[in-house]
C-alpha cells in the first residue's frame, strides 16, 4: 500500500478552497437575501415592492406576507424621526434638529445571521402623510459584532 504524502501544494489548495467558499457564502447570502445587502440597496428593494404613493393597508400587508422584513410596528398617529446612522437628527439640507417624516409610520426590526460572520441587523421606516399615502422609506442596516 502506497503512503500518501501531503505536499506545500496540496496543503495550499486547501486554503485556497476554504478562503475562496468563506468569501463566496456571504455574496451568495446578499443574493439570496437581499436584505444582507448595504442600505441603500436594501432601500432600493423595499421600494420596489412597496413605492412611494401605496397606501398604508397595502404596506402592511406586504411587509406581513414577507418574513424577512420583520413584524410591522404601527403608528397610525406620528411619523417617524429621521436620524442619520450617528444617532443624532438631520434634515435634508445638512441642518441639525429633529425631522418627523410623515402623519403615520410603519416600523420593522430584523436580524439576519450566516453561521462563521457577523449578523447584520435592519430597521426600515415608512412614512405616510396625513392620508395614508406612503411618501418615504428610511433603512438603517449595520453589522452586529
Amino acid at each position: 500500500m502506497k503512503k500518501f504524502k501531503l505536499s506545500y501544494k496540496h496543503i495550499l489548495l486547501v486554503f485556497v478552497i476554504i478562503g475562496g467558499v468563506l468569501l463566496v457564502l456571504p455574496l451568495i447570502s446578499m443574493i439570496y437575501n437581499p436584505m444582507r445587502r448595504p442600505a441603500p440597496m436594501i432601500r432600493n428593494h423595499i421600494l420596489r415592492h412597496t413605492p412611494i404613493g401605496m397606501d398604508i393597508e397595502e404596506v402592511i400587508e406586504i411587509i406581513e406576507n414577507n418574513e424577512r422584513w420583520g413584524s410591522p410596528s404601527v403608528n397610525r398617529n406620528f411619523g417617524f424621526r429621521h436620524t442619520n446612522p450617528s444617532g443624532s437628527s438631520w434634515d435634508y439640507d445638512g441642518r441639525v434638529g429633529p425631522l418627523i417624516i410623515g402623519e403615520q409610520s410603519i416600523q420593522t426590526n430584523h436580524r439576519y445571521s450566516i453561521p462563521l460572520f457577523p449578523d447584520r441587523s435592519v430597521r426600515i421606516w415608512w412614512g405616510f402623510d396625513e392620508n395614508g399615502k406612503l411618501i418615504e422609506v428610511y433603512v438603517q442596516s449595520w453589522l452586529v459584532i
